[in-house]
């Protein structure tokens, strides 16, 4: 029952900010392109990046993680905010309207940056925990 607590509160609280940091993102930047999915998954990214270099910093691997610390950031608080899913689906409505250089991009910027974010992520963690 614990671990059900901890998903729900992660993934009540990944869920707000999903809400509201794509809604932010798409206001500010227009609807051109999913702009709040793509800002909700690089910032997904960023933090599971920082997670893992702090994780990697105290435990040694993720695997030595305790369940309870995983099932609440990654599996509940990052599995509601970040929306692979929907990333897959946008792409895929422009394609099907035939706008593939859109489509192209969307994805390309998503993985090319989302690995990019990410990284920067680990050696952030990295550093401040060599402090």
């Amino acid at each position: 029952m614990n671990k059900i607590i901890l998903l729900v509160l992660g993934g009540s609280i990944g869920t707000l900010c999903r809400y509201y940091g794509a809604g932010w993102a798409q206001a500010r930047w227009g609807d051109w392109l999913p702009f709040g999915t793509f800002f909700v998954n690089m910032v997904g990214c960023l933090i599971l990046g920082l997670l893992l270099g702090f994780f990697e910093s105290r435990y040694q691997s993720l695997v030595q993680v305790p369940v309870e610390l995983r099932l609440l950031l990654i599996t509940g608080f990052l599995g509601a905010l970040t929306t692979f899913s929907s990333y897959e689906l946008e792409a895929l409505l422009y394609i099907r309207q035939g706008a593939w250089e859109r489509a192209l991009l969307y994805l390309m910027g998503s993985i090319v940056l989302g690995l990019g974010v990410m990284l920067g992520g680990l050696k952030l963690s990295q550093w401040l925990c060599s402090r």
